[in-house]
C-alpha cells in the first residue's frame, strides 16, 4: 500500500510540475525562423508571439522592416519593438531582405563606376556597386537597359519583394492566430522606403504604415488601393535622408524633402491641405523637441502625420544608437518611436475584414 500511495503521489507531482511548465511556457515568447519560396528562392522572416499567446485569440501583426545591409536580428535590437509586442499583445514579423536590400521599386539616375575604393555604407558595411538594382515601380523588374558595364550585369536580379509579402501574409494565417483586419508595416531608412511602397502596393492588405527616417523618391509612382493612413519620424538632421529633400545618401536616390512626403501622402489620401501643426517638449533640458504635422480630414478617416525630431538623424527615436553619430545621426530618447507608432496603428483597421480584436 505504502508503494501504490508513493506511486500514486508521485504521479501527481510529476503531472503538476508538467502542468506548471505549460504555464510557464505560454508566458515565455516564442520565436520561429519560418520561409516561403519566391520565383524558386526561398525568402525568410522571423515571427515572435508575445508573451502568453493563446492560439484561442486573435493578435495585430506588426512587421518591421530594416535597414540596408541589416537583418531580422539587427532591427529586434535597435528598434526594442519587442518589449512594447509583449506588454500589448502583438506578433512582430521580422523579413529579411535578398542581399540586405529591399528593392523599393525606384532607380536612381545612371552614374558612371567611380575608380578608387568603395563606398561605405552607413551602417558600417559596404554594399555593392552604386545605385540599386530595383525595377520601375510599381512592379520592380523589368528588362536591363543595354550598355551596362560588365560588372553591373553580373548583380543579382531585383527581388519580387511584393511577392514575397503577399506570399508570407497568406502564410501567416495558417500557422498563427493573427487579425488579417490589423497588420501593419514599419520601417526604418530603406526599411522605411520599403513601408512605403507597400502602402503603395498592398493597400488592401495592411491596414496602416510607418516610415522612419526614410522620404518619397521623387519618381515614386503611388496609386494605392484605398486611403492609406501614414506616421513618419524623422531627424531634421538626418544625413542619410536629407530632410529638407536632395540624394539619399546610401543609393544616391532623389528625394522629396520630408514635409512635402507627408503633403503628397495627404494629397493621395485626400485629406485637408494644411496640417495642424504642434509641438511636443524634450524630455529633459537639453534634449530635442519633436514639431508634429497632422492631416486630418482624409477620405475614409485616414491620416497623416509627421514627427520631425529637431537634432536627431537617420535612427529610431527610443531605441538603440546602432552606429556612430557621426555616420547615422543622432538618436533621440525625448520620442519613443515604438510607442508613437503603435498608438497610431491601434486604431486603424482595414474596412471590410473580418477578425476579432484584441
Amino acid at each position: 500500500m505504502k508503494f501504490g500511495n508513493s506511486y500514486r503521489m508521485g504521479s501527481m507531482a510529476a503531472a503538476g510540475c508538467l502542468a506548471m511548465l505549460v504555464v510557464a511556457q505560454s508566458l515565455w515568447a516564442q520565436e520561429t525562423k519560418e520561409k516561403v519560396i519566391v520565383d524558386d528562392v526561398e525568402r525568410n522572416f522571423t515571427v515572435r508571439l508575445p508573451k502568453g499567446y493563446d492560439a484561442q485569440q486573435h493578435y495585430p501583426v506588426v512587421i518591421l522592416l530594416h535597414g540596408m545591409n541589416q537583418g531580422a536580428e539587427d532591427m529586434q535590437r535597435l528598434t526594442r519593438f519587442d518589449e512594447l509586442a509583449d506588454k500589448d499583445g502583438i506578433i512582430a514579423v521580422y523579413p529579411i531582405a535578398m542581399h540586405g536590400r529591399w528593392n523599393v521599386g525606384v532607380r536612381p539616375p545612371e552614374r558612371r563606376p567611380m575608380m578608387g575604393p568603395r563606398r561605405r555604407g552607413p551602417y558600417g558595411r559596404g554594399y555593392p556597386g552604386g545605385g540599386y538594382p530595383g525595377g520601375g515601380y510599381p512592379g520592380g523588374g523589368g528588362q536591363r537597359p543595354q550598355g551596362r558595364e560588365p560588372g553591373e550585369q553580373r548583380r543579382p536580379a531585383p527581388a519580387d519583394d511584393i511577392g514575397f509579402f503577399n506570399q508570407m501574409l497568406d502564410q501567416l494565417p495558417t500557422r498563427f492566430s493573427v487579425d488579417a483586419s490589423r497588420i501593419y508595416a514599419a520601417g526604418l531608412s530603406e526599411g522605411g522606403f520599403m513601408s512605403l511602397r507597400l502602402g503603395c502596393a498592398l493597400g488592401d492588405r495592411i491596414a496602416a504604415i510607418a516610415a522612419v527616417g526614410a522620404a518619397m523618391p521623387k519618381t515614386m509612382i503611388c496609386l494605392p488601393s484605398r486611403p492609406v493612413p501614414l506616421v513618419m519620424i524623422n531627424g531634421t538632421s538626418d544625413p542619410v535622408v536629407p530632410h529638407g529633400g536632395g540624394t539619399e545618401h546610401n543609393r544616391n536616390l532623389a528625394t522629396i524633402s520630408v514635409e512635402d512626403s507627408a503633403k503628397a501622402w495627404a494629397k493621395i489620401d485626400r485629406c485637408a491641405e494644411k496640417p495642424e501643426r504642434s509641438k511636443l517638449a524634450a524630455r529633459a533640458k537639453g534634449g530635442m523637441e519633436t514639431k508634429v504635422d497632422t492631416y486630418n480630414g482624409c477620405q475614409q478617416n485616414a491620416q497623416v502625420v509627421l514627427y520631425s525630431v529637431n537634432g536627431a538623424g537617420n535612427t529610431w527615436p527610443g531605441g538603440e544608437q546602432y552606429e556612430a553619430e557621426k555616420t547615422i545621426g543622432k538618436t533621440t530618447q525625448d520620442l519613443n518611436a515604438n510607442e508613437v507608432i503603435w498608438s497610431f496603428f491601434v486604431t486603424r483597421k482595414l474596412p471590410g475584414q473580418g477578425g476579432e480584436q484584441k
